[in-house]
């Protein structure tokens, strides 16, 4: 543990991680470094079945900590950079499914952040948005490209070139929110979401996360469908696979082993 980040995995193998600075989750340099150093950690344990990202502060992050960027040269500040591509590269990696879990602002590299998860979920309260080009950059931990591939190339210029707040609602319509629900709500809401997804074979869903993410850095539909075929294979060739044939045809719940 350290002094902005927690977590606790629970015995189905959810992992609770929080994030917790105030007041607003700013991303300070020591923050990212501290969250790599987790998650570089957590991607190591075998009974994380499905991670969540939240934090119980009145913000899930107004974004990079822009006072500690204030004092920074432009190498220092590009230093700052690297550990925060480095930090979301892993998150977006994680092996696991990673689930956002989102309150109050989520903006610039909040929203970045957000965006290096596979499922965000925002309470109705939250407010998402992208404000780098008001200040005189443009968003540079992956936010241009990860956006992109969520919501749509024109979408995503509109959301980066006008700098504009969005509510929880309108965040949902354009895709960015997978779910919108009541902020009381939030988080059993996301656990419930972690436990459906819990329920399927650990090394089936981890392929199909690995297929997803590798086919969208491919150009071709033929390579697209080569990287199925190879993470399908590594279903095929599982005990998992013949442990759900046998439950099926035996009118019965599968018993995992993640082999």
């Amino acid at each position: 543990m350290n002094k902005y980040i927690s977590y606790k995995t629970n015995n189905n193998g959810i992992c609770l991680l929080k994030i917790s600075r105030a007041p607003v989750n700013a991303l300070s340099f020591n923050l990212l470094h501290d969250l790599n150093k987790v998650l570089l950690k957590l991607n190591e344990d075998d009974q994380i079945r499905c991670l969540l990202i939240y934090t119980d502060n009145k913000h899930f992050s107004a974004g990079a900590d822009l006072k500690e960027r204030k004092i920074m040269s432009k190498n220092q500040a590009s230093d700052a950079l690297n550990i925060f591509n480095e930090c979301f590269n892993n998150l977006e990696n994680f092996k696991t499914p990673v689930i956002c879990v989102i309150n109050g602002f989520c903006l610039g590299g909040g929203a970045e952040l957000a965006l290096s998860c596979d499922i965000r979920i925002g309470s109705n309260d939250s407010i998402v948005g992208f404000p780098e080009v008001s200040i005189g950059i443009i968003p540079g931990a992956g936010g241009t490209q990860r956006l992109s591939n969520v919501i749509g190339f024109s979408n995503s210029k509109y959301w980066i070139l006008t700098a504009k707040k969005f509510t929880a609602i309108e965040a949902e319509k354009f895709g960015f929110l997978n779910f919108v629900v009541n902020k009381n709500n939030l988080l059993n809401y996301s656990i419930s979401i972690a436990e459906e997804i819990i329920n399927n074979a650990p090394i089936a869903i981890k392929s199909a996360k690995l297929a997803i993410n590798q086919g969208l850095q491919l150009n071709s539909l033929k390579e697209k469908l080569n990287i199925e075929r190879k993470h399908y294979a590594t279903c095929l060739n599982s005990k998992d696979r013949l442990e759900a044939l046998d439950a099926f045809n035996n009118k019965r719940k599968p018993k995992w082993e993640n082999k």
